[in-house]
């Protein structure tokens, strides 16, 4: 599950309304790849190929509490660097670039399997 808190309010007369996008980064290459897809149900504009899942969009709030997880294989002896992009959606269209960019954070798989409960709190950059 995904919180996050006191995210920037890019709307003018409500609240944002966040999303978050899951990169992980090759072990051989320093390329991030987009681990997300469209259901085909969000926005109606079918699915993307290039993409495995993003959270679903919570309206009207800057605290959301996400439901999507997802299941990602942990291998100790390497390091599984992980990138969320947190996105404002304003319309329909499922291509990232028309939407408001919120922030982002940086960290490691092993970051997250090594923490207390498997919680990790860390602010977007």
């Amino acid at each position: 599950m995904y919180q996050l808190w006191n995210l920037l309010d890019r709307d003018t007369f409500s609240k944002s309304d966040p999303l978050v996008v899951l990169y992980t980064q090759g072990v051989e290459c320093k390329q991030w790849r987009e681990l997300c897809h469209l259901t085909g149900s969000w926005a109606g504009e079918g699915k993307l190929e290039d993409e495995f899942g993003r959270t679903e969009v919570i309206d009207n709030t800057l605290n959301p509490d996400f439901v999507r997880k997802y299941i990602l294989d942990y291998f100790f002896e390497e390091k599984q660097n992980l990138r969320f992009d947190v996105y404002d959606i304003d319309s329909k269209s499922p291509d990232l670039a028309k939407h408001d960019f919120l922030g982002q954070v940086y960290c490691t798989l092993g970051e997250i399997v090594g923490s207390p409960a498997s919680r990790l709190d860390k602010p977007l950059g």
